[in-house]
């Protein structure tokens, strides 16, 4: 990414933060949600985007969004395969989340509890499953593409 892009996104980020400076700035926020969108938007830094990714200062309360690329490189929140297992699921609602959706859907409230959280851990890499397994994993599945909050966590 081109230096005037990281210039834009500092200059987008600044002013929303408490830090006077980029380094300590960036260390206010942390991620409140991804979304992969069906429309091209743009980042702060200027590049086209369609993964979004919200982000949130802890110290003062402002939100924003920025892109994936960004997230990673810039700010340094890790989103690892985030966005790899979301749109495997919302490709095919019967598909395997992959352990950072799994984390990311506990986290943020997704996921009733315990059960859904071991199911979703346990079946991960398996292939063949039952009826009942199927239909369950879809309705966890759809509920994470919609992020439908049914369980608010705090820690994990």
């Amino acid at each position: 990414m081109a230096s005037h892009n990281f210039e834009r996104l500092k200059a987008h980020i600044l002013p929303l933060s408490m830090a006077n400076d980029f380094e300590s700035a960036r260390q206010e926020w942390h991620l409140e949600a991804i979304e992969i969108s069906e429309e091209w938007d743009h980042c702060p830094c200027g590049q086209e985007i369609k993964e979004h990714c919200y982000i949130r200062n802890g110290v003062n309360g402002n939100s924003t969004y920025v892109g994936n690329v960004c997230i990673n490189r810039f700010i340094k929140i890790d989103t690892g395969s985030l966005f790899e297992g979301l749109k495997r699921i919302a490709a095919d609602e019967t598909a395997n989340a992959n352990h950072d959706l799994i984390e990311y859907a506990y986290r943020m409230g997704y996921l009733f509890g315990e059960n859904e959280y071991r199911f979703l851990r346990q079946t991960a890499y398996k292939r063949n499953l039952s009826s009942a397994q199927l239909d369950w994993k879809r309705k966890i599945n759809r509920r994470i593409i919609s992020q439908t909050v049914v369980n608010r966590r705090t820690t994990r």
